[in-house]
Formats: C-alpha cells, sequence, structure tokens
C-alpha cells in the first residue's frame, strides 16, 4: 500500500486541555499483512498528545481513502489507539468488501479531546447496545482499577483487560496434585497469534451481566452458594446479589452441546444461542478466531498470575490476614464462609484482575483428555475432544484453598480430576476472553 503522511490537524479540532500549537500527530506507515489476511497495521506517532498524569485525555480518528473509497477508522471504538507521545501501532481490520492488495491508499488522522484515556488496555462492551469501545490505563493500575470496580461494570458493561505482551511461566516445580500434570514452562506470547496477546475479565461475569445477554439467571441456592448475605463473614456482607458471579452454568450452556466442534473464538453468533453466542450477536463480533469465549487453561493461569512464577500472584502461600489496605489476597472459610460474594471485593492482582485465585471455579475452553500443560499447541488453542465427557475449570473456592485454589494447579471442582461438561449444580461461574488482533 502507498504511504502517506497525516496532515497536522488544526487548531480548532483541538480541545482546549490539548496544547493546540504543539500536538500533531503523522502517519509513519500504512502495510497490508502479509500473507494477505485483511489486516492492516498502522503506525503513528503522536506529539504533544494525551497525557493521563495531568487527566489530560485524546482520541484519534483514522481516514483511509483506499482505491477511492473512503474509510473511518473510530480509534476508540474500532482499533483502540493511543494518543499519548510516542511511536504506536494499531491493527485495522477494514470490511470485508475492501479488496486485498489495495495499490492506492491515502491515510490521514486527526485528534481531539476525550473523555477518557485512550489506548487498548481495556476493552468496554456496553450490554444495552453491544458497542465496543477501548481505554488506555489512567496514571496508575491503581487509579484503573478505582475506576472499573463500580456496579456500572459489573451490571451494566463487561470490561476486559489486555495482557501485557510478555513470555510467562505456567506451571510451578514445588506444587504436587493427584490431577494431570502442568510442569513448568516459558509461554512468549509474541510467537503466536501474530504477535497479539488477549483480552479476559477483569471480572468473572456477574448475574447481572448474565441476566441482560441471556434474558435469565441460573444461579441460585446450591450446597455452597447461598443466596443471601451472611453477615458472619466479611466477604459476604455486600448483599448486592447482582454483583455476585453467575454460577450454575454449565460448559456445554456456554459453547454448545456441539462446543468440541469450534476451535477458540470461532462461536458463531447467534441471538438465540448460548450466552457466548448471544454476546457476539450483540457486539456483532464474527465467528472468524477473534468472537467471545471462554480462556484456554493458558490463557487463564497467566492471567491470574500477572507474570508471577510463584504459586499465587501474591507469593507461594495462603495469606489469610486482612491486609492493612483492608482488602484480603483471597477469600477463605474464615473470611467468606460458604457462599460466593460480590466480585471485586479481594486484592486485585498486578494487572487489576478481581478474584482470580477464589470465589467461583472458572470454566476453560479446554475439555479434559490433555496429560500435561506443557505440551499443549499454543496458549491460544484449546484442547478440545469430541468424545470428552469432562471439561477443566481453574481457581476453585476458598473453603479448599489450601489444596486447590493454585492458579498454577489443574484442579477439577472440589478436588475431582475432571469437571463434567454438563455439570450445572455447583459454583462454577466463567470469565470471557478474546483474542486481540
Amino acid at each position: 500500500m502507498k504511504r502517506t503522511i497525516a496532515v497536522l490537524f488544526a487548531a480548532a479540532q483541538l480541545g482546549a486541555s490539548l496544547q493546540a500549537d504543539a500536538s500533531s500527530i503523522s502517519i509513519d506507515s500504512v502495510v497490508q499483512r502479509w500473507p494477505w489476511n485483511n489486516k492492516i497495521d498502522i503506525t503513528y506517532t503522536v506529539s504533544e498528545g494525551q497525557d493521563v498524569s495531568l487527566g489530560v485525555f485524546a482520541k484519534i480518528v483514522f481516514t483511509a481513502v483506499i482505491d477511492g473509497k473512503t474509510y473511518t477508522i473510530d480509534g476508540v471504538h474500532d482499533v483502540g489507539a493511543s494518543a499519548s507521545d510516542g511511536t504506536h501501532t494499531v491493527t485495522w481490520t477494514p470490511p470485508a468488501s475492501l479488496s486485498v492488495k489495495a495499490t492506492d491508499c491515502t491515510m490521514t488522522a486527526t485528534l481531539s479531546a476525550a473523555d477518557a484515556p485512550s489506548g487498548d488496555d481495556y476493552m468496554v462492551v456496553d450490554l444495552a447496545s453491544g458497542a465496543i469501545s477501548y481505554e488506555g490505563l489512567l496514571a496508575t493500575q491503581d487509579d484503573s482499577n478505582a475506576r472499573y470496580n463500580t456496579d456500572e461494570y459489573k451490571q451494566d458493561k463487561l470490561v476486559l483487560r489486555k495482557i501485557p505482551m510478555g513470555a510467562y511461566q505456567v506451571g510451578h516445580a514445588n506444587i504436587t496434585t493427584t490431577n494431570h500434570k502442568n510442569t513448568p514452562k516459558i509461554w512468549d506470547l509474541s510467537k503466536f497469534n501474530d504477535g497479539a496477546t488477549y483480552y479476559i475479565g477483569v471480572f468473572p461475569v456477574t448475574q447481572a451481566q448474565y441476566q441482560k445477554i441471556y434474558g435469565s439467571n441460573p444461579s441460585g441456592c446450591t450446597a455452597h452458594y447461598e443466596p443471601d448475605k451472611d453477615s458472619t463473614h466479611e466477604l459476604n456482607a455486600d448483599d448486592t446479589i447482582a454483583n455476585r458471579p453467575v454460577e450454575k452454568v454449565s460448559w456445554n450452556g456456554l459453547r454448545g452441546s456441539d462446543g468440541t466442534s469450534y476451535p477458540l473464538g470461532t462461536l458463531a453468533p447467534s441471538a438465540n444461542g448460548t450466552f457466548l453466542q448471544r454476546l457476539n450477536n450483540l457486539a456483532g463480533v464474527a465467528a472468524d478466531g477473534y468472537g467471545f469465549d471462554l480462556p484456554t487453561e493458558i490463557m487463564h493461569e497467566i492471567a491470574a498470575r500477572a507474570g508471577a512464577t510463584t504459586a499465587y500472584w501474591w507469593g507461594d502461600s495462603v495469606v489469610e490476614e486482612k491486609q492493612p489496605d483492608g482488602l484480603y489476597y483471597s477469600a477463605t472459610k474464615t473470611n467468606a464462609g460458604s457462599n460466593s460474594f460480590a466480585v471485586g471485593l479481594t486484592k486485585p492482582n498486578p494487572w487489576g484482575l478481581y478474584d482470580t485465585a477464589a470465589n467461583v471455579g472458572n470454566w476453560c475452553a479446554d475439555t479434559w483428555g490433555l496429560d500435561d500443560l506443557e505440551d499443549a499447541e499454543s496458549p491460544y488453542v484449546a484442547h478440545l475432544q469430541a468424545d470428552a465427557a469432562n471439561a477443566r475449570n481453574r481457581a476453585t473456592s476458598g473453603w479448599y484453598y489450601n489444596k486447590y485454589m493454585s492458579a498454577s494447579n489443574r484442579a477439577g471442582w472440589a478436588g475431582t480430576r475432571y469437571t463434567g461438561r454438563t455439570l450445572i449444580n455447583t459454583g462454577i461461574g466463567f470469565r470471557v476472553a478474546k483474542l486481540a488482533r
């Protein structure tokens, strides 16, 4: 594609908080990927753009004229383009109608003030309209945690965190288990998915979010998950039932009874299908390998441990005591009793993910069968067996914490070696994941 330089925008286009006379943006390159896969990488440079430390936010709109047709690329909703100073690259997936191997392209960009930080660290899905938008980190991870740890993002919106690029250890040499093996191995995410990473839910999906998408709520009283608050245990004092994780959902109920036929991210959108299919339909996501889905075991573990090589993201041992900030690292029978509790009440890990080592179990896309997780094909390829009666879940609940709660342990529910794909009568929930383009 022809390389062009973006026009510098006029001062009238800038918000008062930006330095209108100094701010600029230029297009450095526009490259269609080889082999041709209808993805276009846009590299651009921003000067005197947004400064999150000062609360100055900006957004970018790209305009492409390709073979005589004009395409508008919203940096917030389409590609998560950062407007902070420096050189950045975003990947645009044009409409299917755009012919590949286009030879004539003019690309320009404009910068304007915004109410939220630009970037692609977070993906937000509006559960009313299905609109997807992207937001960058605030000045600190703690600031971003405070932004999203609210009822809005537990009930009306779905927020996912992008996992930073890196090489991460999965498995732990000092953990013994009767379950299948999880031999320590380093997975370099840059070697998979065209060098992109993935998004995963900041929280397990809540009862309110499930209700909005599916129209009903399967959660309720079970042996371990009473619907009422339990004021004798601190983590259960919050009676906001809508913010508790949805549970009593089966693997088949999320991926379908024929779910083993669909690789990660390829569940077809459907207005009347499973929760994940309905979410894909609402958000207008195609079944092209980048749809919303369950995470693989490896994706779940990398997200939960946040780069740590210890058994938990905070260390090798369970810590039951309340910390000086008033929060707990994890839930146990001492502080949570035998109930689930509202998401976001324990300490977030360094990437801002909550409830990674307690509350409810989390379904993964993988069925059982793979003897050792180090033998997986890729972090992003789920092990799917058509004849498998069982599927994996991770991060089991507090009352089994001493043996099964570790993110690096391939635990089945309540200490069993497996979890049935149709199992719905125990406290198992899920997080939503999506591969980045």
